[in-house]
């Protein structure tokens, strides 16, 4: 496997605007369309032999099962799903959060799960997706490989985060997001930070936040495929040295 193709999620759009700053007229999908549009030119000017695939480049409404399935059909080897937070009772919360796809293990996952899943109500009606505490733990049984590659990618960005963009991160989490059920790839979803946080918010707003956290998610996927690269040589080179 080489890692050649990375397809680009941009949350929600079109007549799903997603988590909403209405008293500063900021809606969630123009920033992540915005983030995400960033990184895409960041990788196709800095790592020019990988492909960029986008789930929306515009603001355009896509089904949740469309997104993780587009990196399935341009046989993706990285799914980046990118988000902004809210928590409208606690409107000092900040910073960044990372997810891959499993059990939501604590009650702040439990409740990004819930509200990005909720896009589905958008789809079909009322009803989000709800995957059983059983079909995630066969997922996690059944594709230990991506999973790990999945950690590992989110681990790089939330470290980025803290560590070169300076922004609180609340680490790495695992939840039943649908946006990466559907992703036969290593998949990970990025909460950039909290609309609900004037301060955090106008950052998130501004050319120079949306420059910032771009370049952070892309530094991760920059770095981890110099570190997937490397082990995929020295592994040929030991078979060969096998043989």
């Amino acid at each position: 496997m080489d890692f050649n193709v990375i397809v680009l999620d941009a949350g929600h759009g079109g007549h799903d605007p997603g988590t909403e700053n209405r008293s500063m007229g900021l809606h969630e999908k123009d920033i992540a369309l915005a983030v995400t549009l960033k990184v895409g030119e960041y990788i196709k000017e800095h790592i020019p032999d990988v492909e960029v695939v986008y789930t929306r480049n515009d603001d355009t409404f896509v089904p949740l099962s469309e997104r993780g399935l587009t990196a399935t059909r341009n046989r993706g080897d990285l799914f980046v799903s990118i988000h902004v937070n809210a928590a409208p009772n606690s409107p000092s919360a900040h910073g960044t959060e990372t997810f891959f796809l499993g059990l939501a293990r604590s009650e702040s996952a439990l409740e990004v799960m819930k509200r990005e899943n909720s896009v589905v109500d958008l789809e079909n009606g009322p009803g989000s997706l709800d995957l059983s505490e059983e079909e995630l733990l066969v997922y996690e049984l059944t594709n230990t490989g991506n999973l790990a590659i999945s950690e590992r990618i989110a681990s790089m960005v939330e470290n980025q985060f803290k560590n070169r963009a300076q922004r609180r991160s609340r680490g790495v989490k695992q939840a039943g997001l649908e946006a990466l059920w559907h992703a036969s790839t290593p998949a990970v979803l990025i909460e950039l930070g909290f609309l609900s946080n004037p301060t955090e918010a106008r950052f998130l707003n501004s050319e120079y936040g949306q420059t910032i956290m771009a370049s952070a998610i892309f530094r991760a996927i920059r770095d981890f495929k110099l570190e997937y690269d490397k082990s995929i040589r020295n592994d040929r080179g030991n078979q060969a040295s096998n043989e």
